[in-house]
């Protein structure tokens, strides 16, 4: 929720949003990039379930009573992010979509990541998106990393991804890896063991912004969200230990299948698990109708990048990431 402060930017009136403003957001940013439309019930449930126990401030922008904008800033609690990165989001209808506007959006998140003790703030920007690259360069923000994305069409790819499937479970069961969906686990220890492997992967994401614990009880809000089914979570095993996941979300109202997360433990890489496990997401996705998904990851995760490469994903436009000091 946004803190309890009213405030105004250019000829916008900003309020603190309520859990009511998410279908709002959502349907604000699929009006704006309409090819990668935002779920309602996702953003809603996110906005419920904030990532890594932070801290969250939402703001819906008003011009003439009507809602046009949106604008948040949220961190990490301050004893386990130390550098004090704060990260910023904001932007407005087509319609009301101006560089002056969208600029007094980022310098109101300024202006409350600076009086929550940020020292330095994160904004992502669609590296199509001239205007807004352009006010951040301005407002003294560095590009700092690119997420690469991509797109896999099911139907056209089938034959060569029904054979890398089969050739990946014969490597898999050749090295004794199971390779099953996380409702096939019984063991009552799985997700805390799924949780610390998941962990361990996500320390080793290439980042600027400093990696910070994600606690048990948010992780385990993530493995429940709308999107996610745990019989098409698929997960490599170790005898007891679970070693690797690669798990598809479906947006229950709009929007294009996508990788939520795949992430393998360290004990294991260079054995084909983290292509096992994507293979297993693809395919079951095509058993299930869907023509095409979709997957992003950083531009120096090299493996991850080699793997999307061999399966057939083709390049989509990137999103930057712009660091500024305050």
């Amino acid at each position: 929720m946004g803190a309890s402060v009213t405030a105004s930017a250019s000829d916008l009136a900003l309020r603190p949003a309520s859990l009511d403003d998410a279908a709002f957001v959502a349907d604000l940013f699929t009006a704006l990039w309409p090819d990668e439309p935002e779920d309602p019930v996702l953003t809603r449930y996110w906005w419920e379930h904030p990532w890594d126990d932070g801290v969250f401030e939402r703001y819906v922008a008003e011009r003439g009573g009507r809602p046009a904008g949106f604008a948040s800033m949220g961190h990490p609690k301050w004893e386990v992010m130390p550098e004090r990165y704060a990260r910023l989001q904001g932007d407005l209808l087509p319609e009301a979509r101006t560089r002056a506007r969208l600029e007094a959006l980022v310098a109101f998140g300024e202006e409350r990541a600076r009086g929550a003790g940020a020292l330095r703030v994160t904004k992502w920007a669609r590296e199509m998106d001239a205007l807004q690259i352009a006010l951040l360069e301005a407002r003294g923000y560095k590009e700092t990393r690119r997420e690469r994305f991509w797109e896999l069409e099911l139907v056209a790819r089938r034959a060569a991804l029904e054979g890398m499937t089969a050739a990946s479970r014969a490597r898999m069961r050749e090295q004794g890896i199971e390779v099953t969906t996380l409702d096939r686990i019984a063991d009552p220890e799985k997700y805390r063991k799924l949780w610390r492997m998941g962990e361990e992967a996500s320390q080793d994401t290439p980042r600027t912004v400093p990696w910070t614990p994600t606690p048990f009880a948010t992780f385990t809000a993530w493995l429940k969200n709308p999107g996610i089914r745990e019989d098409r979570a698929w997960v490599a095993r170790v005898g007891d230990e679970i070693a690797g996941i690669s798990l598809l979300a479906y947006p229950p109202v709009r929007g294009v299948v996508v990788t939520e997360w795949t992430g393998t433990a360290r004990s294991v890489r260079g054995k084909g698990v983290a292509r096992a496990l994507k293979c297993e997401t693809v395919m079951q996705a095509f058993a299930l109708g869907v023509d095409r998904v979709r997957t992003d990851n950083d531009f120096q995760n090299k493996p991850i990048l080699h793997i999307n490469e061999s399966m057939g994903y083709r390049p989509r436009p990137e999103m930057i990431q712009f660091i500024k000091e305050l």
